[in-house]
């Protein structure tokens, strides 16, 4: 029998290196796309008879609300903070930059829950997507980035790139 408790709605925290991002806009989306190899033999034809997993896409897609400079500089890890209390951000960064020195860990919580048990934790994202930055008259100026995980060597085979749950133990 169904239970009507399992019925969720509502938005969610998004904190990314433990500092939180503020309010979005439109939501957040969270995709895992598994790729795999299909196997086929010649005895059946274009019928897949096995499948092997070659790899794993987890991200977090949202619109930052909060037009601030901090959230800019999350969205594009390539650039620096610079000035006085960090009051704006370089842009242009040599080629070869590792990605792996701008992955933080991000945490999806969503707000109407009194615990973490549906908590959502990329381990370590990293911001990889085109940043457009809009200048409209009828719309609010939002930030959007696409968080994707990279693989966390130091964790267990099947719990690589990050976990959904409660993220406290």
């Amino acid at each position: 029998m169904g239970d009507v408790t399992n019925v969720q709605v509502g938005v969610c925290s998004v904190s990314f290196n433990a500092l939180d991002l503020g309010h979005t806009i439109g939501g957040v989306e969270v995709s895992y796309e598994p790729e795999h190899h299909d196997v086929m033999v010649d005895k059946y034809g274009n019928t897949v008879v096995q499948k092997y997993l070659i790899g794993e896409k987890l991200t977090a897609k949202l619109a930052l609300a909060e037009f601030t400079i901090a959230n800019l500089r999350n969205a594009m890890p390539q650039t620096t903070f610079a000035g006085a209390a960090n009051t704006r951000i370089t842009v242009g960064a040599a080629a070869g930059k590792k990605a792996t020195d701008d992955a933080y860990q991000l945490v999806l919580h969503p707000i109407n829950e009194g615990t973490r048990r549906h908590d959502v934790v990329i381990y370590k994202a990293y911001v990889a997507s085109t940043v457009v930055l809009p200048h409209k008259n009828d719309e609010e100026k939002v930030v959007e980035v696409t968080f994707e995980a990279l693989l966390d060597e130091s964790r267990s085979d099947g719990n690589y790139l990050g976990l959904i749950g409660d993220s406290t133990t």
